[in-house]
């Protein structure tokens, strides 16, 4: 017994050892810097007032009709009066019906190509929260140190930031080594279909791209917890996407006599189910490796425990389980939101059916949601078939690309104090048409978001600040001139 004890100690002090050891030689990873490099001044006044331009047409995707046109149209008018060089200089054209492609022809044509993507549509203002704006959803208001209204941050700020860029480049004389494509979708808001269209053109005409580069990460600041610094988060892969319709049916009647379940009850426990059984969480991936490039950064009881995730794994999933927005990069998500029953009150419904929503971690398919599904409900008078189109998430991108390190190392440029780090997008961008056919694909917006931030994407006014605005165009013409002279 003595003899088991001595053992057990010496073990417990190996591991001791080997904890203290891993800690102290987990040190922040720096990639190559560009101290000879700084981002070019900008007239901030003019470079506001093109993007207050742009926010003035209500170009609103629908999830029924897509885009509108009539605005989408004004809005391609507007970026020619206002880029003048760009649309002389560059081939151009409309995607059917509204999505925008440009090409600018490289001085080597056998290098593959670079693709900067954006989207022109936005997302509707919720009705009656216009009131809550302080400043009109497509005013274009520049004030207070911000420009604002709808696509400040999603995402006509991509385009119209790419677009001051080329201008620039251009009006010095700049000729790009790879043909660098400028693909602006009309749709992302809902279907993507304007990008997949652009997507089959290219490859009617066997473009194959190096990069695409799109929105979905950015420069964050406060949100991730024991980070003080800012972290300049690439998107290297992206969340899949499917909703799953649950439907009931009964035999209906008149409330005063409801059987001991009704369909809504069936449904409901169907839900409830769904909600406390969710799909496994797996630290692995992208998420394992923004730890792995954070934890340096993090206090000392964290930075242990994400220096030795050999020993911790179990126990930093359980707390990045608690909650939501770290739970979402660990996991195939569960989100019940719409539910349908009897049309009054008094009625009890024939069919009563609620549709979830699961975002698809890459390594898991929509096959084995639905199976996930089937197998917790465990119901047969609880009907599951996919709702719409289930979309498998994205292929991960490399971090040791050519392509990943200019990236990195331009957005150390933009954000000197900045953690650069790999991420998962949990939300869908048109850049999921691009997987498998780009070899890589990342996703970084030069913007700075905060807690509060969040709240505006798709929220009450969202804005951006004007000298933040006028340091990404500045950044996107640095990322493109190094991307497309590789």
């Amino acid at each position: 017994m003595k003899k088991l004890a001595v053992l057990f100690a010496a073990v417990v002090a190996a591991i001791v050892v080997v904890v203290i050891v891993r800690t102290m030689r987990f040190n922040p990873v720096h990639g190559a810097t560009r101290s000879d490099v700084v981002l070019a001044p900008q007239n901030d006044t003019l470079l506001a007032a093109h993007l207050a331009g742009a926010i003035r047409f209500a170009t609103i995707s629908k999830q029924d009709s897509g885009p509108e046109l009539v605005p989408m149209r004004a809005l391609h008018a507007y970026l020619a009066q206002t880029f003048p060089r760009t649309y002389a200089t560059l081939a151009h054209e409309v995607v059917a019906p509204a999505s925008l492609l440009f090409e600018w022809k490289g001085s080597n044509a056998s290098l593959e190509p670079i693709v900067m993507m954006s989207h022109l549509d936005v997302v509707p203002v919720e009705e009656g929260s216009q009131s809550a704006w302080t400043h009109a959803p497509f005013s274009g208001d520049v004030a207070d140190g911000f420009v604002w209204g709808r696509g400040t941050l999603d995402d006509k700020v991509g385009v119209v930031s790419t677009l001051e860029a080329i201008e620039a480049l251009v009006a010095k004389g700049y000729v790009p080594r790879r043909t660098i494509y400028l693909a602006f979708g009309d749709d992302e808001e809902v279907d993507g279909h304007g990008a997949g269209a652009i997507v089959s053109l290219l490859k009617s005409r066997g473009v194959k791209p190096l990069v695409a580069i799109d929105e979905g990460s950015a420069i964050i600041r406060g949100i991730i917890p024991g980070v003080a610094r800012p972290a300049g988060l690439i998107g290297i892969a992206e969340k899949g996407h499917m909703s799953v319709a649950l439907t009931v049916m009964a035999a209906g009647g008149h409330s005063s006599m409801p059987p001991p379940q009704t369909a809504v009850g069936t449904l409901a426990q169907a839900i409830d189910r769904l909600e406390k059984h969710p799909l496994p969480a797996h630290l692995g991936g992208a998420a394992e490796g923004m730890l792995q490039q954070l934890g340096p950064e993090m206090p000392l009881g964290a930075r242990l425990m994400m220096a030795n995730l050999w020993l911790t794994r179990p126990l930093v999933t359980w707390s990045m389980e608690r909650s939501p927005v770290t739970n979402a990069s660990l996991r195939t998500t569960t989100a019940p939101t719409m539910i349908q029953g009897s049309p009054k009150e008094n009625v009890l419904p024939i069919r009563a059916q609620a549709i979830v929503n699961f975002r698809i971690i890459p390594g898991e398919t929509p096959d084995a949601v639905i199976a996930h599904v089937k197998k917790v409900v465990d119901d047969t008078s609880v009907v599951v078939t996919i709702a719409g189109v289930a979309t498998p998430p994205s292929p991960v991108s490399s971090t040791t690309s050519a392509a990943y390190r200019i990236l990195a190392r331009d957005i150390a440029v933009l954000e000197p104090d900045a953690i650069v780090a790999p991420s998962l997008v949990v939300a869908a961008t048109d850049s999921r048409q691009y997987g498998g056919y780009a070899h890589d694909v990342y996703r970084f917006l030069p913007v700075q978001i905060g807690g509060k931030d969040l709240e505006r994407i798709h929220g009450t006014n969202e804005r951006i600040g004007i000298h933040d605005y006028s340091r990404g165009v500045a950044f996107m013409t640095l990322l493109i001139s190094d991307l497309s002279s590789q």
